[in-house]
């Protein structure tokens, strides 16, 4: 069994690590994406993969496979209490800082740990989709690092639709296993469009990747990737999320991935803070 640990806070100071530039924040707010390579230390990626190692031979409770019969497509989320090398990642590496200045926030917050998995020789898809509908956060100050522990050419890379943050629209969340509607999500988002079938109404941009680099996304920008389609390679993957100042808690509906805590949780429409969903930085 993994050691189980409930860090509420060090006082140990993120590293600085890489500094986003001026290009990398205009990308980003512009597009809803930015790919920034060698973000990472190979130290962190070595932490990373420690990390998704655990998750593997001790899967939380919400583990699941998108692919049920073919067993190929592994998710798990919400680990980094138990897990000391997701504990380590939140609170000590560059993510943090990276994420304060991508959203131009003084204060963030960790949201969520998520691990994907893609062994070889897996066709299931990562269906189109946006992050922050799944989610208990209101604001824009919302963003997803997707960092890969593997190299990832671009054919098995995440792909996103340019811009398609900026609009506001929200699309309603789908199962990953079976892409249909969930029950109970508000009536007022839409179905996601056919993106693949209308490229010059969803212009889709995407990287190869290697281990350093992180791809970043706010948390309405439409993303989606094939499945793994090589014979040896697999495609492992963290994929953290932030939340900046002007983040707020509310209780939806439907289904909420990170779930809201049992115990403190934040009143609706009130910031996110609380043991859940920590100040990583700018206490």
């Amino acid at each position: 069994m993994t050691e189980r640990v409930d860090i509420a806070g060090t006082d140990s100071a993120p590293e600085q690590g890489y500094v986003p530039t001026p290009e990398d924040i205009d990308a980003f707010h512009r597009d809803g994406v930015v790919c920034l390579r060698g973000a990472l230390s190979p130290e962190w990626i070595a932490t990373i993969e420690r990390a998704i190692d655990a998750v593997l031979i001790d899967p939380g409770t919400g583990a699941k496979y998108a692919d049920a019969a073919q067993r190929g497509f592994f998710q798990d989320s919400n680990n980094w209490r138990r897990i000391p090398a997701l504990s380590d990642f939140v609170w000590r590496s560059p993510a943090s800082r990276i994420a304060s200045a991508l959203l131009g926030s003084r204060k963030i917050n960790f949201l969520q740990d998520h691990i994907l998995v893609k062994e070889p020789n897996t066709d299931k898809p990562t269906l189109w989709h946006q992050d922050q509908p799944y989610s208990p956060i209101d604001g824009p100050d919302f963003l997803t690092m997707w960092i890969a522990v593997d190299s990832v050419p671009l054919d098995r890379s995440l792909r996103f639709v340019r811009g398609s943050h900026a609009p506001g629209v929200w699309y309603r969340p789908r199962h990953f296993a079976t892409g249909a509607l969930r029950d109970g999500d508000d009536p007022r988002w839409v179905p996601t469009p056919d993106i693949d079938g209308d490229p010059e109404a969803f212009p889709v941009i995407s990287w190869p990747v290697e281990p350093g680099d992180i791809v970043v996304f706010q948390g309405l920008t439409l993303h989606g990737a094939s499945g793994n389609n090589s014979a040896s390679a697999r495609r492992r993957v963290l994929s953290a999320r932030w939340t900046g100042d002007d983040a707020r808690f509310v209780r939806r509906a439907g289904p909420m991935s990170p779930p809201p805590p049992e115990a403190d949780a934040p009143m609706d429409g009130a910031a996110v803070d609380c043991p859940a969903f920590p100040v990583v930085l700018g206490h």
